[in-house]
């Protein structure tokens, strides 16, 4: 049970975007720091029980004054773009998914095999057409920034962990920013 001293003197989080890009990513951004993840919680094992407990880093009276955290994680490199710059951009558009293709496929797949195939290929072809795409796409000195935040929603501490695509020629710094988020995750914490 939450202290509800703490619990109260946490602003309430908004509603999660659910945007997402591939694991791969994230870990690609912050491979490059020798420190966890995220700075402001920690994972370990459940010491009485089965999978893991996440918790503030330094300990539920830190909340008071602990909130936040900002970092640059990486400007990406100029000139022609790079693998990693190609997979983000391909990740922003939506992934490598192609519902045109996959409605012919299932057009085809429908005349061989009765109506069953058309209503597959109609049914993910409105379910990959209905995934929204991002209109944003990296370019060489854009940054990709982490911003962390402890807050509540309801009576849970909740933990989120945001990424965001800054252009560094149109603003100045994250906190003026004209960036998008393209990623955030969120943890309940347990203490």
């Amino acid at each position: 049970m939450v202290d509800k001293k703490i619990l109260a003197s946490l602003n309430e989080l908004q509603d999660c975007s659910r945007n997402s890009i591939p694991e791969a990513l994230i870990a690609g951004m912050t491979q490059s720091f020798t420190k966890a993840r995220y700075e402001l919680i920690r994972t370990r094992v459940n010491p009485t029980g089965s999978g893991v407990i996440i918790e503030p880093t330094n300990g539920g009276s830190s909340l008071a004054r602990n909130t936040q955290s900002l970092r640059k994680l990486m400007t990406l490199p100029p000139g022609t773009e790079d693998n990693f710059t190609y997979r983000l951009n391909t990740a922003l558009l939506g992934g490598e998914s192609y519902p045109i293709l996959t409605a012919a496929l299932g057009t085809l797949l429908g005349a061989v095999s009765s109506g069953a195939g058309l209503l597959f290929s109609a049914a993910s072809t409105a379910i990959s057409l209905s995934q929204s795409s991002h209109r944003v796409l990296a370019r060489a000195g854009d940054e990709l920034w982490q911003v962390e935040e402890i807050g509540k929603k309801g009576s849970e501490v909740v933990h989120v962990g945001s990424y965001f695509l800054v252009d560094p020629f149109r603003t100045k710094g994250i906190s003026n920013t004209k960036g998008w988020l393209i990623h955030e995750e969120r943890s309940v914490l347990n203490f």
